[in-house]
């Protein structure tokens, strides 16, 4: 058995009731098709050139409190590009893999190029999310380690090339790099895909690392994301 998970753990991408989107006018992007900032910087464009949603970012003690429904644009991003730990925020020993996905169960085992928005887990941190997550309660959930993981586009909201306006009932779109829409999307998460799956045993991994570990583990994990 599993030791006991701490409670009032709060993962590295949630969502703070002080950390709310930035309105911002939107306009033509000079000399190339799509959106832009009339105040752009360079850290409104991810590499692939596509536009992000800006989000107030604050320390720690000035977020206010969590909100587990909501995931925050720009730690979801650093952490999909750094392969990052979506709880503890732990980078991987191992930069080029294979990374640990944990995943809702939504009627099978995850698939040879499946697409996702969640960051990988470190083994602690399944161990933590399997019994603190209410979406992963009850064995309903997947988990698989990816050799390969790039990045295939973005997920936010579209805007009409004509008007510029938020197109309806097109929010959190999936849009792929160098497509046609890349150019008029808001993205709010990176969406990668993932590769050289192989169907991953948590019972053999918690094993291996033994109970003396995992709750070694645990209590670097809550000092890290407990909330006072």
């Amino acid at each position: 058995m599993l030791p006991p998970a701490p409670p009032g753990l709060v993962p590295y991408i949630a969502g703070w009731s002080e950390e709310k989107l930035l309105a911002r006018p939107i306009i033509r992007r000079p000399v190339v098709p799509g959106i832009a900032y009339v105040d752009e910087t360079p850290y409104d464009r991810d590499s692939f050139g596509v536009l992000w949603v800006r989000y107030v970012l604050r320390p720690k003690r000035r977020r206010g409190s969590p909100e587990f429904r909501n995931v925050h644009p720009y730690r979801q991003r650093r952490a999909m590009l750094n392969m990052m730990c979506q709880v503890c925020a732990r980078v991987p020993a191992d930069p080029h893999g294979p990374h640990l996905f944990l995943l809702k169960d939504s009627g099978g085992a995850i698939r040879e190029g499946e697409l996702t928005t969640s960051p990988p887990v470190c083994v602690p941190c399944a161990a933590i999310s399997i019994q603190l997550c209410h979406a992963l309660h009850g064995g309903r959930f997947v988990a698989a380690w990816a050799r390969h993981v790039p990045a295939w586009g973005v997920v936010g909201p579209l805007h009409h090339p004509r008007t510029l306006q938020p197109i309806p009932r097109c929010a959190m779109e999936h849009v792929k790099y160098g497509s046609e829409w890349a150019p008029w999307v808001r993205a709010a998460r990176t969406m990668v895909e993932l590769r050289g799956v192989t169907p991953a045993d948590l019972d053999r991994e918690f094993a291996a690392l033994g109970r003396d570990r995992l709750e070694e583990e645990f209590a670097r994990v809550a000092q890290l994301t407990t909330v006072a």
